[in-house]
């Protein structure tokens, strides 16, 4: 278990692109960070800078309150859980474990110690004397991460580990890694383009868009209050209107017209007079048969996709050229009207419209 702090990192390549600017984050001892972002936004750049893997251009990173900046990667605090495994194909299951207490020259007895414990942990102990190419992709991942425990680093970092597993693996995999950091109490630190994996699996996210942050919070906190257009489009799906501020009705609710319907907006955020962007989540529509006094809106039936256990509704609201997206326990008719309401304080501000 270590404490890492990242105090304003940049990183800038030899062709002048700015790939990491200015991050600061502090992560608690035992905490599970993800850091979640599209392809290109930095987040596996920052991981390889906190492994040593990538010198910085500026700022300072600390383990346990020690600059680890100018630290080679085997001195610092950490080991690497790799995309692609990284397993030596002619060594077993048992080798590749010990492979870096061995390169420390730790102890025999200390190695057959965490060896044993590392196999128990991942449940890979009848599979110990196996070569990698004998195991599933589940298996070989455990082997990355008991590999990774055997070295008892404070900090493990994971560079998108389960991208190659399929999605029913993928989910037992991640309860797996997490039950296990819950136990042991590493500091992890997961990188991620996935969702739902980072909403499934972390204590708080760091949402990178272009080497920044654009939001640091919990799961909860990521998907109920984003900060801005790119988190709310970018964690699940999200209705995004343009609104204009009409009314201060006090005790944090305002009235905010859109080319939907006038609502109102329950927000902890002081507004003024002027345009801001608002969401809402399609899980929050309540369909009902006719439209009330507030808040609500007609709109038709355009397309839907069954899910299972709910159903995707696209719909075009009366008087707009644009749409809107609902989730539904049952299909809807195609074609039919329908009366949406939205409760005030299902509505997230986002930045003002510039």
């Amino acid at each position: 278990m270590a404490h890492l702090q990242l105090d304003r990192v940049s990183k800038t390549f030899a062709n002048g692109f700015r790939v990491l600017d200015d991050i600061s984050i502090d992560v608690a001892p035992g905490e599970f960070l993800t850091l979640l972002g599209p392809s290109g936004c930095g987040k596996t750049t920052l991981l390889k800078a906190i492994a040593g893997f990538h010198a910085i251009s500026s700022g300072a990173l600390r383990i346990n309150g020690e600059d680890v900046t100018r630290v080679e990667p085997e001195r610092r605090d950490t080991a690497m859980c790799f995309q692609s495994y990284a397993l030596f194909p002619h060594m077993t299951v048992s080798e590749n474990i010990l492979f870096g207490p061995r390169q420390n020259r730790v102890s025999k007895a200390d190695c057959a110690d965490r060896l044993a414990t590392a196999l128990r942990q991942v449940d890979l102990g009848a599979h110990a004397e196996k070569l990698p190419s004998a195991l599933s992709g589940g298996q070989q991942q455990r082997v990355a991460l008991a590999r990774a425990m055997a070295m008892r680093p404070g900090i493990i970092l994971f560079d998108e580990p389960l991208s190659n597993l399929d999605a029913k693996l993928r989910e037992q995999v991640r309860f797996e890694i997490r039950a296990l950091q819950a136990e042991l109490g590493f500091t992890a630190i997961y990188v991620t383009h996935d969702q739902a994996e980072a909403l499934a699996m972390s204590d708080r996210i760091v949402v990178m868009n272009k080497g920044r942050i654009e939001q640091i919070g919990t799961p909860e906190d990521i998907y109920d209050r984003p900060a801005s257009r790119f988190v709310a489009d970018f964690i699940g799906a999200a209705n995004i209107l343009k609104a204009e501020v009409q009314e201060d009705l006090g005790s944090g609710l305002w009235r905010m017209r859109t080319d939907v319907a006038a609502f109102e907006i329950r927000t902890d955020k002081k507004l003024s007079r002027g345009s801001y962007y608002i969401c809402w989540r399609p899980e929050d529509a309540e369909v009902q048969e006719a439209a009330s006094a507030n808040n609500s809106f007609l709109a038709k039936v355009t397309a839907q996709a069954f899910q299972g256990n709910l159903t995707d509704v696209i719909l075009t609201p009366t008087g707009s050229t644009g749409t809107c997206r609902i989730q539904v326990r049952r299909p809807l008719p195609l074609g039919t009207q329908v009366a949406i309401t939205i409760p005030p304080e299902r509505f997230s501000v986002l930045e003002a419209v510039q």
